[in-house]
């Protein structure tokens, strides 16, 4: 009856005997509760205990000291017997509910290692782009009220809207709620900040451990083009405007450049190529470079520096010395 399985004629002999008494009312709304909640509670049953005390219940609450002739009292065992079989129904149906939802999803893990992923999907449908050295933990299947992933290295991530159910990426201390969009996250382990930059759509970021009702007034709503750091240490979050044209540089393997200094192109490089700039020339550090690259090694990359500006460059594991 609550499932919408119930024949018209099983339909409408429920629904005379909910109507016979409180009571009777009483114990459809405690199964009708039963078969409706979400599993948050872990509870157990013995099933043949429930159904035993079922059946006292109803026959308790159908009992009537009336006399009545033969015919009626067999189309009231009739009645009766429909009813139990029903309402036991929907108590197996509801312990088999409770089983079913109890289950916890087991946490599984994607993870990029060497090399920039190809495009990920979570069970929802979302997806997303791992950087190298970069993983993500997310359940198996999205039970709640929310669709809950983790996220340790560099990411680019494009939601599927679900309004009812808003999408959370842990990262390192923050935590970035949204509906529908798409944007990247850089969570290194080893780092100091946390950085989000919006793509498309629109993010909350707060800090992690902030209760949900107040994140709001904690965190900080970014829209397309804003980004935010958050800081580790103090736990702040500074918001502004994404003037990095090469934030997805590692996804899409294209570096622009347009009258930028070497000291912020030395950066795009160490996030596209991981490795590490160090320099000792601070007048080299000034110098202004525009050019694009798109399928360069590191090695041809610098080569091309090196002619331009006549710099020097020794590569020692992820090191790049400059001179």
């Amino acid at each position: 009856m609550i499932q919408g399985e119930a024949s018209p004629e099983e339909q409408r002999i429920a629904e005379k005997w909910i109507a016979g008494s409180s009571a009777n009312r009483k114990i459809f709304e405690n199964y009708k509760g039963l078969l409706l909640l979400t599993g948050k509670k872990q509870i157990s049953y013995d099933t043949d205990k429930a159904w035993a005390k079922l059946r006292q219940r109803i026959a308790s609450a159908d009992h009537s000291p009336a006399p009545v002739n033969t015919a009626s009292k067999r189309r009231r065992q009739i009645v009766r017997y429909v009813s139990v079989s029903g309402i036991a129904a929907m108590l197996l149906l509801a312990i088999g509910l409770f089983t079913v939802l109890n289950q916890k999803p087991e946490i599984l893990q994607f993870s990029s290692i060497e090399s920039v992923s190809g495009q990920f999907r979570f069970p929802d449908g979302s997806s997303a782009v791992l950087n190298a050295n970069s993983s993500v933990n997310y359940p198996e299947w999205f039970a709640g009220h929310t669709r809950e992933i983790s996220i340790f290295g560099e990411a680019f991530f494009e939601i599927s809207h679900d309004a009812g159910k808003p999408f959370i990426v842990h990262a390192s201390g923050l935590d970035i709620r949204v509906v529908g969009t798409s944007f990247s996250v850089d969570a290194d382990p080893g780092a100091d900040f946390v950085k989000v930059i919006v793509n498309t759509g629109k993010v909350l970021v707060y800090p992690s451990g902030v209760d949900p009702e107040k994140a709001t007034a904690s965190g900080r709503l970014l829209e397309a083009g804003e980004m935010a750091t958050y800081s580790r240490e103090s736990g702040q979050i500074v918001k502004g405007v994404n003037d990095n044209l090469n934030f997805l540089s590692w996804k899409t393997g294209i570096l622009i450049f347009k009258e930028t200094r070497l000291s912020e192109v030395f950066k795009a490089l160490e996030s596209k190529y991981r490795v590490s700039f160090i320099s000792s020339n601070p007048d080299l550090l000034n110098q202004r470079l525009t050019a694009r690259f798109e399928k360069e090694s590191l090695d041809q990359v610098l080569e091309t520096l090196s002619l331009i500006f006549n710099a020097e460059f020794e590569i020692q594991e992820s090191k790049v010395l400059v001179r």
